[in-house]
């Protein structure tokens, strides 16, 4: 646990002992700090620690190098050693040089990462920045340009909007400090920065010439003839826009006994997010195919990385004795441990469920690029058990599919129904009598894509090594997530527990208008300790009056925690905005009232749930592996909890994959 939290011997509370009480207003919505999307805190946090501790399982595990950010959110990448003491300009400047450095760096491909199908550009364009310093090694200038600015807002540095320039066909950030606005491209990558370290404006740059006299370098402009790109900008006109970026995604998931995570810092056999409209035309298909193939940077230059892989492997001992299924199974019904391994305990029927959620998108072994019938090995299951039948879903629950299998024991390939997701839930049903129907063993393996440049990498010399748990408020939290596609009925509906009254899915730009409530319960056993809801919203010039509110159980009062109040030049008719929200207290159920006036198309809601029982650190064994001068190295740390370790490299490292691992209890 972080310093953040305390513990309080004579009331044997969790608080966290810098929360300040009450409320300061912004321009948007209320909340503490001065940027958007910040928590709203209504009262300290009270979250009871029970006295008996049953699980183990680690919760956002992760090892944080000294040369890299921690990019579980966007409040621990402000913390970063390298910016977190900076004001203004030099903060701007060194989290630029960070993102356009070819180790650490996001880089361009030349098109946009799309998770689904929406078909408009606005609502299918990943803009997160977080899923971009972590998981898409895709983008261009209108996803990197708004993700610059949605970061730099949510790290406090100050207000930010988008920048688009038609005539160009380029978009960039502006951010403002000490009530200068200051160019920032990630693209182009680009910032101009006079000889007293200020950084400039887009209009200055149009309208100076003196800021362009700077030669080309890694810094500034690397491949454009500046003389070019200064005259468009000069006669270049500008669209100022709001909530281009889109947020709520953290690096949540529970490790749990049994289990292992291991993250290489390159492709791993041909797997990565295999979206159809990467093959379409011969740009971007051409760089797709490249070796090695999938997503990578158009410009070889800009990068050292192409993308990464990470591979979840939970195989827990089922017998009786171990402790692994009461640390790992999600919820069960009328099942108990056996010497042979997991049995029904009474005649009749009964369910285990386990649940697969990963921060990182999940992905197959991809095929042939123009279709994905092919595609296999994403998540991939393998039980041996008599008298079981298997069920998975998607939509935490609601609704369950059959999952088709061979009558005998063997391996389950789930790749049509998990690729692209975040996760999903396994139900393994047990049917017949006690010591007939068992689970003898279960494996489940799941491949997913990764940013290597998000990895905690190892220098020359003395790495200090971090590893550290738990949310940005230093909490055992575990995420659910509801973000339904808005352009499906069906799966909107199911979400609501009182829907729209005006819903029309074909209708892109104003699909839910007036009220509607999103219902979110927590998983069984945990509690609602904080959330972040959003959505992509219509915009309506002066008459945009989309809100948030929430209430805390069936009859609870509606506190309003987001009113939009768009900014005079917005005039484009789409925005997003994602605000979070820590409760009073957990809850078990929450519910989010949205309005959408003019119109809401898309919500996102990411819950933060917390074990009534708390939860107990983990021994965890951390292994790093590197090639130094052509030898392959390794060193392995075994902690019983957060804390530090040294890998010491004696030549230039490079980075081949980290593991961690919660061991099974039986090989404790």
């Amino acid at each position: 646990m972080i310093d953040r939290i305390g513990i309080d011997p004579a009331v044997g509370l969790c608080f966290d002992r810098r929360l300040r009480i009450g409320f300061t207003t912004s321009s948007r919505t209320v909340h503490v700090v001065t940027h958007r999307r910040s928590h709203v805190a209504l009262h300290v946090l009270l979250l009871c620690v029970a006295p008996v501790v049953t699980t183990a399982h680690e919760h956002a595990p992760r090892v944080v190098s000294p040369h890299n950010a921690d990019t579980y959110s966007i409040k621990t990448f402000a913390r970063f050693h390298r910016w977190r003491d900076l004001e203004g300009d030099a903060k701007v400047y060194e989290i630029y040089k960070y993102l356009v450095d070819r180790r650490t760096g996001v880089y361009p491909l030349g098109v946009p990462a799309r998770e689904d199908d929406e078909a408009l550009y606005d609502l299918h364009a990943v803009r997160d920045p977080v899923k971009l310093l972590n998981v898409h090694t895709i983008g261009h200038c209108g996803t990197l340009g708004p993700m610059m600015a949605g970061l730099l807002r949510d790290a406090g540095v100050g207000p930010t909007r988008s920048v688009f320039m038609p005539g160009f066909n380029h978009v960039v950030a502006e951010v403002s400090t000490g009530g200068r606005w200051h160019y920032v491209d990630l693209d182009l990558r680009g910032v101009f920065r006079r000889a007293d370290g200020t950084l400039a404006s887009m209009e200055e740059a149009a309208t100076d010439p003196s800021l362009w006299e700077a030669p080309n370098s890694p810094l500034f402009f690397p491949l454009d003839s500046l003389e070019n790109v200064r005259r468009a900008y000069a006669k270049e006109r500008v669209e100022h826009r709001y909530g281009a970026s889109t947020g709520g995604h953290a690096m949540d998931f529970v490790l749990r006994q049994g289990e292992i995570l291991t993250r290489w810092w390159g492709p791993q056999g041909g797997r990565w997010h295999h979206h159809p409209s990467y093959h379409r035309r011969p740009f971007p298909r051409s760089i797709i195919e490249r070796d090695p193939p999938g997503p990578k940077c158009k410009h070889a230059s800009f990068s050292m990385h192409t993308h990464g892989n990470g591979r979840f492997v939970y195989s827990p001992d089922l017998r009786r004795g171990s402790s692994d299924f009461d640390d790992g199974v999600h919820h069960a019904r009328n099942v108990a441990l056996t010497d042979s391994g997991l049995g029904l305990e009474r005649s009749g029927e009964g369910y285990a469920v386990f649940e697969v959620r990963t921060p990182y998108i999940i992905v197959p072994r991809v095929g042939e690029l123009e279709t994905t019938d092919d595609d296999r090995e994403a998540s991939v299951v393998s039980i041996d058990a008599s008298g079981a039948s298997l069920e998975l879903s998607t939509d935490n629950g609601l609704s369950w599919i059959p999952v088709e299998r061979r009558p005998t024991a063997g391996p389950i390939d789930l790749t049509p129904m998990v690729s692209g997701s975040y996760g999903y839930l396994l139900k393994i049903i047990l049917a017949g009598e006690p010591g007939e129907a068992v689970v003898r063993s279960l494996s489940i393996t799941t491949w997913v894509q990764l940013h290597p440049a998000s990895l905690p990498s190892l220098r020359r010399g003395r790495n200090r090594m971090t590893y550290t748990t738990g949310d940005h408020h230093g909490l055992d939290s575990h995420v659910l997530e509801i973000r339904p596609h808005g352009y499906d009925r069906e799966d909107v509906l199911k979400h609501l527990s009182t829907p729209a009254t005006d819903f029309d899915p074909e209708r892109a730009t104003s699909r839910l208008r007036g009220p509607f409530v999103v219902r979110v319960p927590a998983p069984p056993g945990l509690r609602v300790a904080w959330f972040s809801a959003g959505g992509s919203f219509r915009a309506g010039g002066a008459e945009t009056r989309n809100s948030m509110a929430y209430a805390v159980g069936e009859k609870g009062e509606f506190t309003t925690f987001y009113t939009a109040d768009l900014p005079s030049y917005h005039r484009y008719w789409h925005y997003n905005d994602d605000v979070e929200v820590l409760l009073e207290e957990p809850a078990p159920t929450v519910f989010i009232r949205y309005v959408g006036d003019p119109a809401v198309n898309n919500v996102r809601v990411y819950a933060h749930c917390v074990r009534d029982g708390g939860c107990r650190s983990s021994p965890v064994v951390i292994t790093h592996a590197w090639t130094e001068d052509g030898v392959r190295k390794t060193h392995t740390a075994r902690l019983d909890g957060p804390g530090s370790y040294d890998v010491v490299v004696e030549g230039e490292p490079t980075d081949d994959f980290i593991e961690l691992s919660v061991p099974s209890d039986r090989a404790h």
